[in-house]
């Protein structure tokens, strides 16, 4: 059913006139994730990379090969995905996805509107937001995944919406794109970046000033609780300060300077959580971006560095966040 690599079946490169052509994901073409002719393993695996997804094939699908090439720096994922003749529905996006296909086409329908994506085309998907896409036989898209907690961190927005189309043509999304393209063709510079974490933080941030430098969005307003108060923000930094450590509710709430019950109100109004759902939720990403590095670290010893004292709880909050258990994404990385 699935296979390391097996590139037969893929379809041919951009046309010389196509806006990427000459982009050589190399880097992706060496991290293939999976490959698979059956639908529902194609979903199942799709839906541990980004996002739950549910696939209807279409037409002639029958023995269509499937793919997924991904690596990730840092809170940045990059793969590719081709999947044949499909219609692709995805009920709640968690992160921030451009897409683009590098042959082929699709129709988008997202946020009550329609939109085409294929040449020059490409789109913004935001967190939260429905999409319902069809996909042509000889489509693969190009996807970017940029995560909430690296665009809340590095920008301030807590709901930051980008306009949807993308026109890969532009000479002001060029930047972007040819910075994109230079860690997708080269493998090594794109492990040295991973590997290290200033880096990688340093490449989160440049992907995402180059692109709200010419892309136009701005904050959602109407998105519940956009203004947190201080002492919600204060609490934030000590649970990122402090994720390491046997902290408890009245600890956060020290540090935040009001009461616990205070605090309890202010996270489910402006986060719609809790102080210690939100701190287990930072130490279960702090574990993942170590699962995902190189290194001879155990998952028991990362998970206890992470603030988890039990293996097997912890395996289990794991998997209900991610998808997928710690040893899958030790495996993958």
């Amino acid at each position: 059913m699935t296979s390391a690599r097996s590139y037969a079946s893929e379809p041919p490169p951009p046309r010389a006139h196509h806006p990427l052509a000459g982009f050589a994901p190399t880097t992706l073409r060496s991290n293939r994730v999976f490959e698979s002719n059956d639908v529902e393993y194609t979903r199942d695996q799709i839906s541990i990379i980004l996002q739950p997804h549910l696939l209807s094939p279409k037409g002639n699908w029958q023995g269509t090969r499937c793919y997924v090439d991904h690596f990730s720096i840092g809170r940045v994922g990059l793969g590719t995905i081709h999947f044949g003749n499909m219609q692709v529905h995805v009920p709640s996006y968690e992160h921030y996805l451009v897409a683009l296909c590098l042959r082929g086409n699709a129709t988008i329908l997202a946020d009550r509107k329609e939109y085409s994506m294929g040449g020059s085309a490409a789109h913004i998907l935001i967190p939260g937001e429905e999409m319902l896409g069809t996909f042509s036989a000889d489509c693969e898209q190009f996807f970017v995944r940029i995560s909430t907690e690296a665009v809340r961190a590095h920008t301030g927005f807590r709901h930051l919406v980008f306009r949807k189309e993308l026109d890969l043509t532009s000479p002001a999304v060029m930047p972007w794109l040819q910075q994109v393209a230079l860690i997708a063709a080269n493998p090594r510079m794109a492990q040295m970046i991973s590997n290290h974490p200033l880096l990688s933080s340093d490449y989160e941030r440049l992907l995402l000033n180059l692109l709200l430098a010419r892309q136009a969005h701005c904050e959602r307003k109407d998105a519940p609780g956009h203004i947190a108060p201080a002492s919600v923000r204060r609490a934030e930094a000590y649970i990122h300060a402090h994720a390491a450590d046997p902290i408890s509710l009245s600890d956060i709430a020290a540090a935040a300077g009001v009461p616990a019950r205070t605090l309890l109100d202010s996270f489910k109004h402006f986060r719609q959580t809790s102080p210690i759902r939100y701190l287990k939720d930072v130490r279960l990403n702090n574990a993942r971006d170590r699962l995902l590095q190189a290194g001879e670290d155990t998952i028991a010893e990362i998970a206890l560095e992470a603030g988890f004292a039990h293996l097997g709880r912890f395996a289990a909050d794991y998997y209900k966040r991610f998808g997928e258990l710690p040893s899958n994404t030790q495996r993958r990385r």
